[in-house]
């Protein structure tokens, strides 16, 4: 089980590292962060007086990409 789970590991560092170019690397960060900038941004823009709930999914979703984009950044340049 943990050799399957390290040679998963392997591949996938293989596919973000050597097969993927940089260009590919950098239009994917961008997306991702952007993603993740807008999803917070709305999160704080968004009108929580008069007794309206707190709506978490967007800061659910901001923490995902920027998640998502630590990531693939610890993949690639570790």
């Amino acid at each position: 089980m943990k050799s399957m789970m390290l040679s998963l590991w392997d591949d996938f560092r293989k596919l973000i590292s050597v097969d993927m170019s940089q260009t590919t690397y950098i239009i994917i960060a961008c997306v991702l962060g952007i993603c993740g900038m807008l999803a917070l941004l709305s999160f704080f823009k968004g009108n929580y007086n008069k007794g309206k709930s707190v709506k978490w999914g967007k800061i659910v979703v901001a923490l995902l990409m920027f998640g998502i984009l630590a990531l693939l950044s610890a993949v690639r340049f570790a």
